[in-house]
């Protein structure tokens, strides 16, 4: 079973909501492992790609340093990083955009795990907004002739 986290749009209307969900795969990206800035791309995560290629570009001037064994093996740890966090990186963008998590739901494929998320979403009720105090405006309790705290200039009590 695989598991999602289920991504929606934090100001848009409830039928907009539901046509612009976003499913990110919980665990290991294969594909981000195997093409990193084409993944990025893909996904449109303009900070990863630019994370990716200024980490990629420090790995090449470091090969003048290093060799070309050392840093082929730090090329190898790239690819294994950007496969371990490439979904992180998309929920961060989602949280950017302006999405909000609704929930975590699991299936067996992301079609699977659609279906289960938004057959319990549209069974839920609309929440009911808790209802309005009554304003309740306090007596008049003040006699004539007395500003605010002050009674007028020359009276006693």
């Amino acid at each position: 079973m695989a598991i999602f986290s289920v991504h929606l749009p934090g100001n848009a209307a409830s039928e907009v909501t539901a046509d612009r969900a976003v499913f990110v795969r919980d665990g290991f990206a294969f594909w981000a492992l195997l093409f990193g800035p084409l993944w990025f791309l893909r996904h449109r995560e303009w900070l990863g790609l630019v994370g990716w290629l200024v980490v990629a570009a420090l790995i090449s001037v470091a090969e003048r340093w290093l060799g070309p064994v050392t840093s082929g093996g730090l090329e190898l740890i790239l690819a294994l990083a950007t496969g371990v966090a490439a979904n992180d990186i998309r929920r961060l963008t989602l949280a950017l955009r302006g999405f909000r998590e609704a929930g975590v739901v699991e299936g067996q494929s992301r079609e699977a795990a659609e279906r289960r998320f938004f057959d319990s979403w549209l069974s839920q009720p609309s929440p009911v907004p808790p209802p309005v105090p009554p304003v309740l405006h306090p007596a008049r309790s003040v006699p004539p002739g007395v500003l605010g705290l002050f009674p007028e200039s020359g009276a006693r009590p």
